[in-house]
């Protein structure tokens, strides 16, 4: 019995040293893709909704906007393309998705400085209008990105996330 407790005590004490053991975190190179960006541009193909593209358009241009840098950092300007929506009804509402590109343009010479893409998806239970929540989804996501100053519109998920 006294051997299981000390057993057990010593778990429990290396336990609580290890907790407050922490790794530095590894520089990946995030700051190196901090820019100074003057504008957007939100482009689609003709089959993709107006809405979504002037909303996201929008919802950039605000966050570009209210967004001051402290130092001076590489200008650019980002290009939006959503390459491909999906609107998918449920069963209980509906899910939208959208395929989205961003590239960052140096606006000294116009040479691409970054690329990337993600997925951004939505489900909406009623008959809300899904290009907005939609835009406010690629909006956001480019924001957090970019680290730019806007309305973000967080959700629990989101919370737990960041």
């Amino acid at each position: 019995m006294l051997r299981r407790l000390f057993h057990i005590s010593l778990i429990v004490t290396a336990s609580l040293s290890l907790t407050g053991f922490r790794m530095p975190v590894k520089s990946d190179g995030r700051d190196k893709l901090l820019y100074d960006v003057r504008g957007a541009f939100v482009t689609a193909r003709p089959d993709i909704s107006q809405s979504l593209v002037i909303a996201t358009d929008m919802l950039v241009d605000e966050a570009i906007r209210s967004t001051l840098r402290p130092t001076i950092l590489t200008r650019t300007i980002i290009v939006i393309r959503i390459d491909k929506t999906l609107h998918v009804p449920l069963l209980v509402g509906s899910r939208h998705e959208a395929r989205v590109t961003v590239q960052a343009v140096a606006v000294g010479d116009g040479e691409p400085v970054a690329e990337g893409s993600f997925s951004a998806s939505i489900y909406l239970f009623g008959k809300e209008d899904g290009d907005q929540a939609l835009a406010q989804k690629i909006a956001s996501r480019i924001v957090s990105e970019f680290k730019l100053d806007g309305p973000r519109h967080s959700t629990l998920a989101s919370a737990l996330w960041e």
